[in-house]
Formats: C-alpha cells, sequence, structure tokens
C-alpha cells in the first residue's frame, strides 16, 4: 500500500498516493500525472532492470533514461535527472509496474498508451497526454486508435468578425446515443488534437500581436517587443491566459487567452476554473480570442472583452465550464 504523512489522496484501488519517491518528487496530482505520461512515451526515456552483479551494488536496479529525442519536461524530472540523462528510482519504477500497467520484458520496461491510461483518472487524462505528447515526438502510425487529424496544413492567416448571434436553426442537439459512445480513447483522442489545435492557434495570434506591436516599434509607441510580448503558455499554463501583449491605446498590458477549434463559430469551448476568474480580477485588460475554421486558407476569429463570466455575449456553464455563444 501506498503511503503519505500529509495528505490523504487515494488512488484508484483505495490506496493513498505518495508524490516523494525519493530522487523524483511531485509536488500534486497534475505534475505526478503529467511526468506519467512523459516517461510512457518511448522516444523521451528507456526504462531498463540491471540485477545487482551488474550494478556492483548491493540490490537490484531501476534506470529511467532520458533519450536524445526527449523535448519538454517538467522541473520535477528535470530535477531528478543525473549524468548521462539517468534517473535511479527503484521506487517509482516499482510503482509504474504495480499501479500503471508498466511491464517488465526481460531487462525492459514499457508502459503502452492504452494500458496505462486506463489507470488515469478521467480528472487528469488532459495532463497525462499533455506530458506524453510534449515529451517527445509522437508516432501516430503506431498510435491507430488515439491518431488525430493532420492539422500540418491550417490557416497561416486570421480574419477578425463580429462576436456571432445563435439562430434557432444553428443549434445542434446531442442524443443520448451518441453521448453513451463517447469512450475514453474518444476523449484522449480529442485531447491530443486539442494541444495541436491550440498551439496553432496561440502561434497565430502571437504572430498578430507582434505584427501590431512591431508597427508600435516603428511609431515610437514603444522601444521595443522585450516586455511588451510574450508566449506565456509555452513555460507554464496555469497562468490563467496565453499571450501577455500591450495596448498600443491605452498603453496597458493585455492578457490574450486564445480558444481554437477546426469546427465553425458556435462550437462551444471549454474554461478552466483558473481562467475565469483571471478574468474577473483583470477584466479591464483581458481579451478571449476565438479562433475556428482552422481547416481553412483564412481562419476567422472574434474577440470577447472582459470578465467573461459576465459577458453578455456567451453563457457558462457553472458545472463544466463550457462556454456557449448566446
Amino acid at each position: 500500500m501506498w503511503l503519505i504523512k500529509k495528505r490523504n489522496i487515494f488512488n484508484k484501488y483505495g490506496d493513498f498516493m505518495i508524490f516523494d519517491f525519493g530522487t523524483l518528487k511531485f509536488n500534486n496530482e497534475k505534475e505526478y500525472y503529467t511526468a506519467l505520461g512523459s516517461f510512457c512515451n518511448r522516444k523521451a526515456f528507456s526504462i531498463t532492470y540491471e540485477p545487482n552483479k551488474l550494478t556492483g551494488s548491493y540490490g537490484d536496479a531501476y534506470r529511467l533514461r532520458k533519450l536524445s529525442t526527449a523535448k519538454e519536461l517538467i522541473n520535477p524530472i528535470k530535477d531528478a535527472i543525473r549524468t548521462n540523462g539517468r534517473i535511479n528510482c527503484n521506487k517509482y519504477v516499482n510503482n509504474l509496474i504495480k499501479n500503471h500497467n508498466f511491464l517488465l520484458s526481460g531487462k525492459r520496461i514499457r508502459g503502452n498508451l492504452e494500458n496505462v491510461i486506463k489507470t488515469v483518472p478521467e480528472k487528469y487524462v488532459a495532463d497525462f497526454i499533455q506530458g506524453y505528447v510534449k515529451s517527445a515526438e509522437i508516432d501516430n502510425k503506431k498510435l491507430i486508435i488515439y491518431q488525430t487529424e493532420n492539422i500540418k496544413e491550417t490557416a497561416k492567416t486570421l480574419k477578425k468578425i463580429t462576436i456571432p448571434k445563435r439562430k434557432n436553426s444553428d443549434i445542434k442537439k446531442t442524443t443520448n446515443k451518441q453521448k453513451l459512445t463517447q469512450t475514453k480513447q474518444d476523449y484522449v483522442k480529442r485531447q491530443i488534437q486539442h494541444i495541436d489545435v491550440g498551439q496553432k492557434g496561440e502561434e497565430l495570434i502571437f504572430k498578430l500581436e507582434k505584427e501590431k506591436l512591431l508597427k508600435g516599434v516603428k511609431n515610437g509607441i514603444i522601444p521595443g517587443l522585450e516586455g511588451y510580448l510574450k508566449w506565456v503558455s509555452l513555460d507554464d499554463d496555469s497562468k490563467g491566459y496565453d499571450i501577455l501583449s500591450f495596448d498600443l491605446d491605452t498603453l496597458e498590458p493585455l492578457f490574450i487567452e486564445v480558444k481554437t477549434t477546426m469546427d465553425n463559430r458556435f462550437t462551444p469551448f471549454y474554461m478552466t476554473a483558473n481562467e475565469v476568474q483571471f478574468s474577473k480580477v483583470h477584466a479591464n485588460n483581458y481579451r478571449l480570442y476565438r479562433i475556428f475554421d482552422l481547416k481553412k486558407e483564412v481562419a476567422r476569429y472574434y474577440e470577447l472583452v472582459g470578465d467573461i463570466s459576465i459577458s453578455q455575449e456567451v453563457k457558462i456553464d457553472s458545472v463544466n465550464f463550457m462556454v456557449y455563444i448566446k
């Protein structure tokens, strides 16, 4: 059974979860499941078993080794890495085998995405997928059931429109039968696509803001881009917004949240409680850009200004924070 002294966090088996494995230490469930996704990606890490006669120690050893193809890793993993990209943490690898369906085959320990994700609570599936996708390139040919639409050829420019108004004919009802057919695999597929589509949308807005601010530099309104423009979510996606920019008219900072879809203008989007709260606190400087039709040559977007929770243009489901155009 897992033990923990300070927090009563249970895994799906009813055992206590721990976040301190010695070399590997996590601060919360989000970090724990993000790291699990990273270690599940075979292009990011290899995990091996070495008997004591090979290690020269009194006990057998498990080695987690960062591969040259690894990319973005969270700080708890970075802090644990030693010489030659090695992480020595028997306790954590035993945890992977016992609780997350990793299998020992010869001297190799591997986790199959399809099996490992079954051990992840629904609440943390998105974090798991983030860790998996960002830690290294994924081979979509091998992940057949999780394949998503190819979005490499997407819009290269944006066109702004007024906030759309919904008509009765635009409302599409989801039948109970359709809801019942939504599986965890469907959810994972959507999460992988959401990450890719979201980053593409943020990139388009970042470029748009950069062009705007460069005109401000040229006209002597601001001295340069440094301190006025930053793609914040690349470093930390928990800030409550994606891009820091600057309003050349009010001379105030802008906190921009970007929500992107490949579907139409009326497709609802999800906001976290943190994002909604941030829009409240920073209402005067907050903008939400909703990009849609990303598949087309020219994607379109509309802008929501201020506190989203009291916006007259949208309504928010108070239970799951889905946002709908009125």
